[in-house]
């Protein structure tokens, strides 16, 4: 009995290390053959598929995963650096390279409802927190959230700076996003936050994918990184996104403010709309978005169409834009318009070269030479 049961140990051992070292459709093949012939028991063959499936999945999990995980999910790194080249055209501005962004993500699950993020940026003179908040999870259909984040308006604002298939995000976001050239951000770029709360959730499941996504806020209206509030009023902000079918989203977002700004600086109104579209099937995404704002009496809009397409499935990606944005409705000869030609090429999931030409009009007879070259090199970990 010993004897058998030594060989028996023997051939399972034998069985195992080939499941590790041989690919799967053998081993599975490899299993069969001694359940037919009765060396091994059906109990002991599914132990051994199941041995194998773990160990298959920890290798895929292990080629995908990038950054550090502390403490199961308490406590995960991750960040981002982007170094920029621009040459421009116009006279007086000089060519240069950039730390674009510099990024540090601190996130994690403290229990299964409970999680957070905190987010810095390393990029320019001064360290600023990005993102800072806690959220709770009552189930798909509602998420509560504190702290300071983005702002539920505009798809392209929403859309993480890694993702993006162009360097720089359109006029009309920039202006009107709390971004480099709204009228809150006339000392420092507010990336399209601010602090406050906030629920979000997903309804109605159809398959594999939700018909509803819904987001509103109540938020300071000053932006982000700031110490207390400019003014007693408190901005509200929402969002609803439909997908009718799977990779289709429409939405439509709000906001409603009173922000200090102008000279001297005074309470105004800061108030926007729009609506957005993307769509994705195979190598092929397009998107479009119209936002429009009312600063005090200025009023403003702008829209964007682009679409970008794999020529080389997961590696080369080609990318065209048109962008164009009216600062003020009242001037009939202020409107800009910005063709955008582009390549991604990617080197592995967390490395990519994008290289961007941004052919630049004016509305104004009289046309500034002002086109600007854009290489940026990209890491995630």
């Amino acid at each position: 009995m010993k004897l058998l049961y030594v060989i028996r140990t023997v051939l399972l051992l034998g069985i195992l290390f080939t499941a590790i070292t041989a690919k799967a459709q053998q081993n599975d093949d490899l299993i069969n053959l001694l359940l037919k012939k009765n060396v091994i028991s059906q109990h002991e063959a599914d132990s051994l598929r199941a041995d194998q499936a773990i160990k298959e999945q920890a290798r895929k999990d292990k080629e995908n995963v990038h950054g550090i995980t502390i403490g199961s999910k308490a406590l995960q790194l991750s960040g981002l650096v982007q170094v920029r080249y621009q040459g421009f055209q116009q006279s007086g501005v000089n060519d240069a390279f950039d730390l674009h962004r510099i990024r540090l993500d601190v996130r994690g699950d403290v229990t299964d409802k409970w999680s957070y993020d905190i987010y810095s940026e390393f990029g320019g003179a001064t360290v600023k927190l990005v993102d800072a908040w806690t959220s709770y999870k009552f189930g798909d259909y509602l998420k509560f959230t504190a702290g300071q984040f983005k702002i539920p308006f505009s798809l392209e604002s929403l859309i993480t700076d890694s993702q993006l298939e162009f360097i720089d995000r359109s006029q009309v976001v920039e202006a009107l996003v709390g971004r480099s050239k709204d009228v809150i951000s006339s000392t420092s770029n507010q990336q399209g936050r601010d602090i406050g709360v906030q629920i979000t959730g997903n309804l109605a499941k159809l398959d594999d994918h939700y018909l509803f996504d819904y987001s509103f806020g109540v938020f300071n209206g000053a932006g982000y990184d700031v110490t207390t509030d400019n003014n007693d009023h408190k901005d509200f902000g929402g969002r609803l996104v439909i997908h009718p079918v799977k990779n289709l989203s429409i939405g439509a977002d709000f906001y409603n403010g009173l922000a200090n700004y102008g000279t001297p600086a005074t309470n105004q109104t800061r108030n926007r709309g729009g609506f957005d579209a993307r769509y994705v099937t195979g190598p092929l995404s397009v998107q479009a978005e119209y936002d429009k704002g009312t600063d005090g009496i200025i009023k403003r809009d702008g829209y964007f169409g682009q679409a970008a397409y794999f020529v080389v499935p997961k590696k080369l990606q080609l990318a065209a834009k048109y962008d164009t944005y009216d600062p003020n409705k009242i001037k009939p000869t202020d409107r800009t318009f910005i063709y955008t030609g582009g390549i991604n090429y990617f080197f592995s999931d967390w490395t990519k070269i994008t290289i961007d030409y941004l052919d630049r009009h004016e509305e104004a007879a009289t046309q500034i030479k002002n086109n600007i070259l854009e290489v940026q090199l990209q890491l995630i970990f």
